[in-house]
């Protein structure tokens, strides 16, 4: 069997206002034994970028035979519609969370009810343990949500995390996940990762890995351009629009 690999197409931002977080999440294939699968499919906000950059992939939305979800916030799968021809995952238990209406005992107020109970049908459910294609296994990450879950390459010690892990520093600084659901256990999801994995992707940060407590990122970061649409008196004499480019 050929090793497992991972690419993240859409890299994560990480930013927030006072209007919240702004929900770009990293969406990454993983080609496992001729299995093509998309983890995450990020918000409707990325469908354009995420097609056009699976296009210079040579990776065509029917070429993707299954949709990994992490768990069902917006910013997470919102593009599911996309892939009319792959199977789509996501644990039994995060399923439950929004059908039964869980979720709104917790005020969650990123769930997509209407568009995930549209595609109740599409959904495969599993559990802790199943392997979506040979040598992946999925892994419980309560916390953010009840039904989290990520993906680890086994032989290649990799997980890919969701937002059970939002970025390095919180990790390392045992910062729980912004948890809707459960702090507490969010903390005890970190302790199942070093046993497995060596390279952390996490939701909304670069990938990574942590030796001796020292953070080294894999790979690099796509720049991300921002645009300010200016609308305050004393800033009359700028140009309409304001252009930065940063490296998150």
């Amino acid at each position: 069997m050929k090793a497992n690999t991972f690419q993240v197409v859409l890299p994560a931002i990480g930013a927030s206002s006072n209007r919240g977080a702004m929900g770009w999440c990293n969406i990454s294939i993983i080609q496992s034994d001729g299995n093509t699968i998309l983890f995450d499919t990020g918000s409707n906000d990325d469908r354009a970028e995420l097609l056009a950059e699976l296009e210079k992939m040579e990776i065509a939305p029917a070429r993707i035979d299954t949709v990994f979800l992490s768990h069902l916030h917006y910013d997470h799968c919102c593009n599911i519609e996309v892939f009319e021809n792959a199977r789509i995952l996501v644990s039994a238990r995060e399923l439950e969370y929004v059908l039964s209406g869980e979720y709104k005992k917790y005020q969650d107020p990123y769930i997509p009810y209407g568009m995930i109970k549209y595609y109740e049908k599409r959904f495969t459910t599993f559990i802790e343990g199943e392997a979506p294609a040979p040598g992946l296994r999925t892994v419980a990450l309560p916390g953010h949500t009840p039904g989290i879950s990520g993906v680890v390459l086994e032989k290649e010690r990799v997980i890919l995390t969701g937002d059970a892990v939002k970025n390095a520093y919180d990790y390392t600084h045992g910062i729980p996940p912004y948890a809707i659901y459960d702090g507490a256990a969010g903390l005890k999801s970190y302790t199942k990762i070093p046993a497995v994995a060596d390279v952390i992707v996490p939701g909304h940060g670069r990938p990574f890995t942590v030796q001796e407590g020292r953070i080294s990122y894999v790979g690099g970061q796509k720049p991300v351009d921002i645009r300010i649409f200016p609308n305050q008196e004393h800033l009359d004499d700028l140009e309409e629009r304001v252009f930065q480019r940063i490296v998150l």
